[in-house]
């Protein structure tokens, strides 16, 4: 038996047009969509504040932060099952890329008003995180 492997390594046919039609299109779409992500950015940002500065990192480049996790919650998987059922909002386990203690938290894909309500709800948990710790559900 033979495995096929060319659905992983190669773009499929409607991700090359895509791909071609942005190229015809020019560089303003992006532009555009890039000052969106800036905004974004320092929203997300400001949500992320109770942690503290040092916490944060990332956004040049990507369209997510990684944040460490304070010391009385340091389980990541648990403090994100944590902040989708008490608080309404998700991120990832950082120990789901290999960063366990921290989150993943992506300000890319939304509009403007989406990542603001979704920063204030983060932004809400990260302080009772901060002050309390994982408060059970």
């Amino acid at each position: 038996m033979k495995v096929q492997d060319n659905i992983p390594i190669c773009a499929s046919i409607i991700g090359q047009k895509l791909a071609q039609c942005s190229l015809e299109v020019g560089p303003d779409w992006v532009r555009e969509n890039v000052k969106a992500l800036c905004k974004n950015i320092g929203i997300v940002k400001e949500a992320l504040s109770p942690l503290g500065t040092d916490a944060v990192k990332g956004g040049e480049g990507a369209i997510y932060l990684w944040a460490r996790l304070p010391e009385n919650a340091k389980d990541d998987v648990a403090v994100v099952h944590w902040l989708a059922k008490k608080h309404g909002v998700m991120v990832i386990p950082g120990s789901a890329s290999g960063g366990p203690g921290h989150i993943r938290v992506s300000f890319g894909g939304l509009h403007e008003d989406q990542c603001k309500l979704a920063a204030e709800r983060l932004n809400n948990g990260l302080k009772q995180l901060v002050s309390e710790g994982l408060v059970p559900l």
